[in-house]
């Protein structure tokens, strides 16, 4: 729990906290891993809490709270002390983290809805099939999407299962976002192919 002054703690052991923690990050800018090992007993538990609640997940709290102590070895250099406590700083890391993660998860959930949505519009009556088929139909989409051209699966895997924007494709590529937005709709109508010959 974070204290603050006024809660019934010594402001000199705040003062003290304050000092140990820029002590600590002065070190690890310097490569000190015992000092970000102190850190990381010090404050991975404040820092957990605060994941945990923003995050609503234990296992993705845990993950975010990693990356934040890997920020903290890499940017510790760029800490401030005219700015903010280390301990503010820290929370700041990461917070941005947590909120990278849920627009992340934001954007993969979007992408599952729009690949639903893109199937449906095939009127793939699937729920009435035999289990057989049902395997059938699923082994025919992934052949399908194994067979494209490697860029057109990768944009359409990226997008749809990995809940990637086509601009984030596109930068991570280097290339136009009208050629990525085209492999996407060209993979699309050649899933859309496999799935109307299955049911005709």
């Amino acid at each position: 729990m974070l204290r603050l002054p006024g809660d019934g703690q010594p402001d000199e052991s705040q003062n003290a906290e304050v000092r140990e923690d820029a002590r600590l990050l002065t070190l690890v800018a310097d490569g000190d891993q015992e000092a970000l090992a102190a850190l990381y007993r010090g404050r991975s538990c404040l820092l957990y809490s605060l994941l945990s609640r923003i995050l609503g997940s234990e296992m993705e709290a845990q993950e975010i709270m990693q990356d934040t102590f890997l920020l903290i070895w890499r940017r510790a250099h760029e800490y401030d002390p005219r700015l903010s406590s280390p301990l503010v700083w820290m929370i700041m890391l990461a917070r941005g983290r947590a909120l990278d993660q849920l627009r992340a998860r934001s954007r993969r959930n979007a992408g599952h809805a729009a690949y639903e949505q893109e199937v449906a519009s095939l009127e793939v009556e699937a729920s009435g099939a035999r289990q057989v088929e049902q395997d059938e139909l699923a082994r025919a989409c992934a052949g399908a999407l194994h067979n494209l051209p490697e860029e057109q699966g990768r944009a359409l895997q990226l997008a749809f299962f990995r809940g990637w924007t086509h601009e984030e494709i596109a930068r991570a590529g280097g290339e136009p976002l009208g050629t990525i937005k085209a492999r996407i709709r060209r993979g699309l109508l050649a899933l859309r192919k496999v799935l109307k010959e299955y049911h005709a």
